[in-house]
């Protein structure tokens, strides 16, 4: 309906302009005054100079009416209504105000009275039109006086050039020596037309219905005019038996008239209770486009509808935001420019009668970049033709989570296998030992005895330091704590003590590089578990042969920010061996410490639930590891610590 009311405005801008056309060429042919063309083709000066003037006035402020001034528009046609209005009245009173020729003399006359005076039914026109044109300037849009005005000036201006065609005076002579010009009747004809039909819809009128009233109406005119004619003829003639057969058909004319008049009332009556009936239903069909509009317009998923050859018809605004393409730059492509899918996906679609096959599929984003998506396709057959909608939903995010739950199920699963079996394992062993000591007490084979039970020991110091650390796992992933302020220097220096009994002769010396003062917004209690097993890492896996063995601590904050960075000088990690960090039960010096494998796992996990990572460097001798970490609150300190 948008489109055909656009098509209307410009229905309405070239009757405008129409108008201005005939009335300035009317204008230059009046000044030049070619008195052998006025000779040989008198009907062409048909139209008078204040007419001409009048209409390019008229179409002028139609043109800007319809652009919406409302102040010139008003002035110019309050000067055509004025001129129409002293037109009239000199016909209806029989006077001479002098109008005719205030602003031009004509040299030449054809159809009127006097020199330069325009038609009654002109006049007449000029008045119904100009108002119209003022009542759309105040208020921008039709109603029905503006309907009114038009249509009783198309109807007078329809009956004009008909009567031109079939050569009838009445038609457009209303009185003696007066007649409307072919050129006004067709400037009348174009601005009524046009404001009839430009903004009809609005004021709750159909066009069809006002059209064919208009012929209607049209038509009834003639005839009654014909039927005038007819009896004037009558009363002029001189025989009595001529008069009864002119006045027979008038009766005649005059009972066509009143039944034409009677099946058209009725025909007009119907149309108009189906237009408003139309117009209703319009109205109904609008709102629920707009409603539909308004629900793909705001939809999550993305809504595309396909033609039968697969090109995009029309994308909601949410499409965007999966394809990165604006909706108006992806209508009339081909929906493989969106939806490329496997090479199978065309046949499957074919199977299914759809252009592309409804559930999981890959789409190109505009970057090039391919995300997954979940389809939806159904087929809609439609008088014109098939079209497809598809409801688009993007599952990255879907996908990343299932990523993480079947890596989680993983490792569960390993974690339950690789746990059962290193919790049954020292107490397998211990029990077999138990039985060993107890056969050795009964043999009184005491330093037997004592070895056995130091093995005993070191099982169960195992099984406590593998418990340890599924405690520890599962507290960092089920715990719930605050973020706070704390001082991550005290944190290592804790550690640092903590873990001293691990040195086996105290030459492994810690440097705490991060300043007493420092503070950081973070969870204390995962930070002190990601230094603990750092540290713990670093001094379990020192080089024996390292004259200096060290670890040094380090920690950096930047805007919302930190990184803490602990490097040693131990025995490093084997390039073939470093796919295997941070992965649970892999111990990557097994003959060199005791230990579950758990602890950089842990390392990791506890960093990645805390927002951060950590990262593996290999230094010419040792290691470095570096965890990043999201300071909690933004905060900026006011200076970088460091300098390594």
């Amino acid at each position: 309906m948008q489109h055909d009311d656009r098509q209307w405005r410009l229905t309405g801008l070239s009757a405008g302009l129409w108008c201005i056309v005939v009335g300035i060429g009317m204008i230059v042919f009046w000044l030049a005054e070619p008195a052998e063309l006025a000779a040989r083709h008198p009907e062409i000066f048909g139209m008078k100079f204040n007419a001409a003037l009048a209409f390019t006035a008229l179409g002028a402020a139609f043109l800007l009416a319809l652009s919406g001034h409302r102040v010139l528009p008003v002035i110019a046609s309050l000067a055509v209504l004025a001129y129409g209005v002293v037109a009239l009245s000199q016909h209806v009173f029989g006077i001479d105000l002098g109008i005719d020729q205030v602003l031009y003399k004509p040299f030449t006359d054809i159809g009127t009275s006097l020199p330069g005076r325009i038609a009654p039914n002109t006049a007449l026109c000029f008045i119904l039109i100009s108002l119209a044109v003022i009542r759309r300037a105040l208020r921008g849009s039709s109603d029905l006086v503006q309907m009114a005005g038009s249509y009783a000036a198309v109807a007078i201006a329809a009956t004009a050039l008909i009567g031109y065609l079939i050569d009838f005076d009445a038609a457009h002579d209303w009185i003696a020596n007066t007649r409307m010009s072919v050129q006004s009747a067709t400037c009348f004809l174009a601005l009524g037309v046009g404001i009839l039909f430009v903004g009809a819809r609005t004021a709750g009128y159909h066009r069809l219905a006002i059209a064919a009233s208009l012929g209607v109406a049209t038509y009834l005119i003639l005839l009654t005019l014909a039927y005038l004619k007819v009896s004037e003829q009558a009363k002029r003639l001189p025989f009595a038996i001529d008069r009864a057969g002119i006045s027979s058909t008038a009766a005649t004319l005059l009972d066509l008239i009143l039944l034409s008049g009677l099946i058209y009332a009725g025909l007009l009556a119907y149309s108009y209770w189906s237009s408003r009936r139309y117009s209703r239903s319009a109205t109904n069909l609008s709102e629920s486009q707009e409603r539909l509009s308004a629900i793909i317009n705001t939809a999550v998923d993305g809504i595309l509808t396909v033609s039968a050859d697969g090109t995009i018809l029309s994308a909601n605004p949410a499409c965007q935001r999966i394809f990165g393409h604006a909706p108006e730059d992806v209508v009339g492509k081909p929906i493989r420019m969106l939806l490329p899918g496997p090479p199978g996906d065309s046949a499957q679609a074919a199977r299914a009668g759809c252009i592309v096959a409804s559930g999981e599929t890959d789409a190109q984003r505009k970057d090039g970049r391919i995300v997954p998506v979940e389809l939806s396709v159904a087929k809609v057959e439609l008088t014109e033709g098939t079209v497809h909608t598809a409801i688009i939903r993007d599952i990255s995010e879907r996908k990343h989570f299932e990523r993480q739950l079947l890596a989680a199920n993983a490792e569960l699963e390993e974690f339950a296998y690789r746990t059962s079996h290193d919790l049954r394992s020292p107490i397998a062993s211990s029990i077999g030992l138990l039985n060993i000591s107890r056969e050795l007490l009964e043999n009184g084979d005491h330093d037997a005895l004592s070895g056995t039970l130091e093995r005993m020991e070191r099982n169960f110091t195992r099984l406590d330091h593998l418990i340890q650390n599924i405690i520890v796992l599962t507290r960092d992933r089920l715990m719930e704590e605050e973020d706070r302020r704390f001082s991550p220097y005290d944190v290592v220096q804790n550690q640092a003590d903590t873990l001293s009994t691990l040195e086996e002769d105290g030459r492994i010396r810690i440097a705490n590089h991060i300043p007493p003062q420092l503070t950081i917004f973070s969870k204390p209690s995962k930070f002190d578990v990601i230094v603990g097993n750092l540290l713990s890492n670093a001094i379990k896996y020192h080089d024996p042969r390292e004259a200096d063995p060290r670890v040094d601590v380090y920690l950096e904050e930047h805007a919302g920010t930190i990184r803490l960075v602990v490097e040693d000088n131990g025995l490093g990690v084997p390039e073939e061996k470093r796919p295997l960090l941070f992965r649970m039960f892999k111990r990557l010096h097994p003959s060199r410490s005791f230990g579950s494998g758990l602890g950089l796992y842990i390392l990791k996990k506890s960093a990645e639930s805390l927002g951060g990572s950590v990262t593996f460097e290999a230094r010419e001798k040792g290691s470095r590891f570096i965890v990043e970490l999201p300071n909690g609150d933004g905060h900026e300190a006011e200076y970088h610590t460091g300098g390594r």
